[in-house]
């Protein structure tokens, strides 16, 4: 009866150690779904922002065009 007890809890001991181990590996796989989640984040806020740069430069100079065209207005009116 001794051996049987010992046996039952080495069993028990394994699928608690299993259990263990898939846990450890569940927390690391979400570690890192979550550092790649915000890895992604971060790579479309630099991407976001870029554009947004790229807009304001496009506006500034679509500005700058409109104010030459408002100067030379008058070199094209025809009397």
């Amino acid at each position: 009866m001794h051996a049987t007890e010992l046996a039952h809890k080495r069993d028990s001991l394994k699928t608690h150690m299993a259990s263990l181990r898939n846990e450890s590996e569940t927390k690391r796989e979400v570690t890192l779904v979550r550092r790649s989640v915000v890895e992604e984040k971060q790579s479309l806020e630099n991407r976001l922002d870029e554009e947004r740069r790229a807009k304001k430069r496009v506006r500034a100079q679509l500005n700058s065009w409109m104010e030459e065209l408002q100067k030379r207005k008058p070199e094209f009116i025809c009397l």
